[in-house]
């Protein structure tokens, strides 16, 4: 069974059969400060938040050619093909502004923080029967989770996919090396 992923009993664990290996960039955003505004809001008000961010998140990530894989609370998980890189990544720092906007209007001080990577990873449809949902999975998707920085933040790997025009958007910070969206434009 070398080579193919087991169970701890040592059975060789089924993936499902859509399941491949698939390189693409993976966006993972998040709202700052969250849980310390939500401690004195009601539910109802916190639920009008996030489903105006989620609607937010989706209408422009899907414009630049991206896909919205699932949200959690207030973390979303977003992929997109390398041709749309450019589109995804100013489409996301847009979506930073936009989202900032809503949220004052709900009393909501927040920052969208937004870490990009590009990389191989898993996607298909995953789940026990009946519960079955399109997700990503692996170091990628990790990757892109914690390149942990305030802001629109590129990996190297996201970075070399963007034009010349693009790559002087950002500024390069280090270590480990990664690239911050400069909204001042140079």
């Amino acid at each position: 069974m070398e080579g193919k992923p087991q169970t701890r009993r040592g059975d060789a664990a089924a993936l499902p059969p859509d399941c491949r290996q698939v390189t693409q960039g993976v966006v993972f955003f998040d709202l700052s400060r969250l849980m310390e505004w939500a401690s004195s809001q009601e539910d109802e008000r916190i639920a009008a938040m996030l489903q105006e961010f989620y609607c937010l998140s989706v209408a422009r990530i899907e414009a630049a050619g991206g896909r919205v894989v699932k949200f959690i609370g207030d973390a979303g998980l977003a992929v997109f093909p390398k041709e749309a890189a450019e589109r995804i990544v100013f489409a996301l720092a847009g979506l930073s502004s936009e989202v900032r906007r809503a949220a004052a209007a709900h009393g909501f001080d927040t920052y969208l923080n937004t870490n990009v990577h590009f990389g191989p990873m898993m996607a298909g449809t995953f789940g026990p029967p009946g519960m079955e949902r399109y997700d990503v999975l692996g170091k990628s998707v990790n990757i892109a989770a914690r390149l942990g920085r305030r802001g629109l933040t590129l990996s190297q790997q996201a970075f070399r996919c963007l034009g010349a025009e693009a790559r002087a958007r950002f500024d390069k910070v280090e270590p480990p090396v990664t690239y911050r969206f400069n909204e001042r434009g140079t």
